[in-house]
């Protein structure tokens, strides 16, 4: 029986069916019965899409949608878009034999395979980075949704998977094995897209020529070894000289788009600073973090002169941190393993005896020597830092002293107030309240 508008309740009345009748619907035939044959295209859409969250739309040779998950009372797209994916997907050289990603205008990518001579696959879209408010804006505009329909595909566009190239293939991978019953693997889909594949040599002879005819030479590695430098030394002074100095050569063109240029320009340095700031001392965990939070940053910024200023902002930040840790006195290896594991979870309970397992150091060594190195106890140190996470709450969240106490593994909030008002000389309240009055000057 094939798909219909209406399908049978368990108590014999006719209900709304989620499914979308279409050209093709007629492929797609409902479940027997028998729990031994195998799911129909449609059921195994929809369990996809349910694991992944990727649109998947099943269309005909002209790229109508005929069956499409989520179901809705139309695709994820406007029919523009699955026509022009087909009219790639037919271009393609070499002929396309397995799935073949699609980039698709700033909505991010698309994945195209034929199932049959008369069904082709289009999985997607995925986003590398979630869309923000701007660019869903120019989306619409760009796809001309209708007025009445742009709050809806809005809406669609918040909810995609966010996904890289490679693990967006690896999946488009496993749904191809599941719908057509052949394997390929991520790095042959890959290597289909054209756009994926450059001739690196040829490439590098054109980046080469240009360079020399301009008489522009990339920023000289001794630049790069000095601000990197400054930063591991946790010495400010140095970094600002390094930074407000004259400098010859430019930055490699990454990009056509300015802006985009700018953005992939800072995503290498604060790579670079970061490995910089731990070889200087600063806490993997937090290095990590200080780096992802400027990655985000960097990405909602629009204009070069954010950018430019965000990456000076951003060096200075890691080099301070860095003074700071640099502060304290050398720790041996056990210890600031100690000191690094507490630091990741200060949110569990953490106890001698863990750190001791973990650094094969006796208990009663381990106590010795980390007061020794530190100058204060174990339990002590461990109150320390979640005393300082809890400031920071205090300061920017909105969770409440009770929500705090507890995430930081305190007992009660009464414990929590009695230990941060010893490490801090006030109540997490009064803290709080003063925190307020410092931002209201």
């Amino acid at each position: 029986m094939g798909l219909s508008k209406k399908r049978q309740s368990v108590n014999g009345k006719a209900e709304p069916s989620k499914a979308r009748r279409g050209p093709r619907d007629d492929r797609l035939r409902a479940a027997p019965s028998d729990p031994r044959t195998p799911p129909t295209r449609a059921t195994l859409c929809d369990q996809i899409f349910e694991v992944t969250e990727l649109p998947l739309t099943l269309c005909d040779a002209q790229g109508v949608p005929g069956y499409w998950a989520p179901h809705g009372d139309a695709p994820h797209d406007p029919l523009e878009v699955y026509q022009g994916l087909m009219e790639r997907y037919r271009a393609a050289t070499p002929a396309c034999d397995r799935p073949r990603i699609e980039f698709l205008d700033q909505s991010g990518f698309y994945a195209v395979f034929q199932l049959d001579p008369d069904v082709v696959v289009v999985i997607g879209p995925a986003v590398p980075v979630p869309p923000e408010g701007q660019a869903l804006t120019a989306l619409v505009a760009t796809r001309r949704v209708p007025d009445e329909q742009r709050m809806a595909y809005i809406e669609r566009m918040g909810r995609l998977p966010v996904l890289g190239v490679r693990r967006f293939a690896t999946t488009v991978a496993l749904i191809h094995l599941l719908l057509k019953g052949e394997f390929v693997t991520p790095e042959d889909i890959l290597r289909t897209d054209s756009s994926l594949s450059l001739n690196i040599d040829q490439s590098l002879t054109h980046a080469l020529f240009t360079s020399r005819e301009r008489k522009v030479v990339h920023t000289p590695a001794s630049f790069e070894h000095y601000v990197l430098q400054a930063v591991s030394e946790g010495n400010l002074p140095k970094l600002k000289q390094a930074l407000l100095s004259p400098l010859s050569g430019a930055v490699g063109q990454m990009a056509d788009d300015p802006i985009q240029q700018e953005k992939f320009t800072f995503v290498c340095f604060v790579t670079l600073v970061t490995r910089a700031a731990m070889a200087g001392g600063l806490n993997a965990e937090l290095a990590y973090s200080l780096s992802d939070i400027y990655c985000q940053a960097v990405d909602r910024l629009h204009e070069v002169s954010s950018i430019s200023r965000l990456s000076m902002d951003m060096c200075v930040d890691f080099t301070n941190k860095v003074a700071t840790a640099q502060g304290r006195v050398r720790l041996s290896t056990g210890i600031s393993t100690c000191c690094e594991y507490i630091s990741a979870h200060l949110h569990e309970d953490i106890s001698l005896a863990q750190l001791a397992r973990m650094t094969r150091i006796p208990e009663t060594t381990l106590s010795r020597h980390f007061r020794n190195e530190t100058g204060v106890s174990i339990a002590d140190y461990i109150h320390q830092e979640r005393i300082k996470e809890a400031r920071a709450l205090l300061q920017y969240s909105s969770y409440s002293i009770s929500e705090i106490a507890y995430y930081l593994h305190y007992g009660s909030q009464s414990y929590f107030s009695t230990v941060f008002k010893r490490f801090s000389g006030m109540t997490p309240l009064q803290f709080r309240e003063k925190s307020k009055s410092l931002r209201l000057l």
